[in-house]
């Protein structure tokens, strides 16, 4: 994982969410630990949202749309069609949460948490369900100490036998509560984490995977549209959780490499940043102006990186952030000034968001 990636970890990072098992221990733990777990299993992280994912209502009224001109007008493929969905849940729970993450073996990666209105982050990391893409049962994680990971049970999930990894109770269960995998169909995986220990029981963790609901057809809808966005990037991470909170990770490699990124999140969500600027009457952070506290990346070299962050628009907050080969194929249209401005937010009605949010 590079370091813009970690960054934006960090700056992600919110408490879990309270529940009726006191589930938030196991959240903040199991954030800590499940990157490690998913390196070992081709590299899967948080990535794109379901749709089934619970509505979420965009406050204020939304950016009047702008023209674009043809040569702005970059067409991406659909950025998610989400392979699988939770049928049954513990009562108290909905589905949050869908990732997708494209840097090694594809992955997408839906979340339930305690339903609607608690804080999306935490709830995304109660349940995960992770479907791979096609090939080789992946390698089992080491568990805690070093020692090395195995099978160490089974389980019929809708005629297929599935193999527990961590059993509840069993070794491992100290760090992950339970996990468990199954070949849904031939060389497709699907991984089953629960990290809410109060619903870690073989029978509740068993009738979450029966529920399982393969195939999907529709892409997912998101609640913003950015335009003149630099053709040839590469969709690394993309998610969509409640809020709203979307988030668009695109690269590039060659002579042109470096990183774009695009997030909308609630304002005051995460933690309140530093501020040197205004955008548009808006409180705004921009790297490349004097600042104050530790330095990143952006600030080393203002001609590589920048990242700007503009607060409480329509009640959101919105990042972008480039590096490289990005950064210099938008100067010509403004920077990342001119990439905001041209980030058009689509209000709180659903019907009313684009399966198209690249142009």
């Amino acid at each position: 994982m590079n370091d813009l990636k970690e960054r934006l970890e960090r700056i992600a990072a919110a408490p879990g969410p309270v529940t009726s098992v006191d589930a938030a221990a196991a959240v903040r733990r199991g954030r800590r630990i499940r990157r490690g777990r998913r390196a070992a299993v081709g590299g899967l992280a948080a990535g794109l949202a379901a749709a089934a994912v619970a509505a979420a209502v965009l406050p204020g009224s939304p950016d009047e749309p702008r023209r674009v001109r043809p040569a702005e007008q970059v067409r991406y493929p659909d950025l998610l069609v989400p392979p699988a969905s939770f049928g049954w849940l513990p009562p108290g729970y909905a589905q949050s949460k869908v990732s997708r993450d494209d840097q090694e073996r594809p992955s997408v990666t839906v979340s339930a948490g305690m339903g609607k209105g608690k804080d999306a982050e935490g709830a995304a990391s109660a349940v995960e369900l992770t479907v791979l893409g096609p090939g080789k049962e992946p390698p089992i994680a080491h568990l805690p100490g070093g020692k090395k990971g195995r099978w160490t049970g089974t389980a019929l999930i809708n005629g297929v036998v599935g193999h527990w990894t961590i059993e509840p109770g069993g070794p491992g269960s100290g760090q992950v509560p339970a996990e468990l995998r199954w070949e849904y169909r031939p060389h497709q995986w699907a991984l089953l984490s629960v990290f809410d220990r109060g619903i870690a029981k073989k029978e509740t963790v068993q009738r979450i995977a029966k529920g399982v609901r393969f195939g999907g057809v529709r892409p997912v809808a998101f609640p913003f549209r950015a335009t003149g966005v630099p053709a040839g990037l590469k969709p690394a991470q993309v998610s969509l959780g409640q809020g709203p909170d979307a988030e668009l990770w695109l690269t590039s490699t060659g002579q042109e490499s470096g990183d774009l990124l695009i997030t909308v999140t609630p304002a005051g969500k995460r933690a309140p940043g530093r501020t040197n600027t205004t955008v548009d009457g808006h409180p705004a952070f921009d790297s490349r102006l004097p600042h104050t506290g530790p330095k990143a990346k952006t600030d080393r070299n203002p001609a590589e990186a920048q990242r700007l962050v503009v607060y409480g628009v329509h009640g959101l907050d919105v990042t972008v952030q480039a590096t490289g080969g990005p950064l210099r194929l938008l100067q010509p249209k403004g920077g990342l000034t001119g990439l905001y401005h041209r980030v058009t937010l689509l209000g709180g009605d659903p019907a009313r968001w684009t399966t198209a949010p690249l142009g």
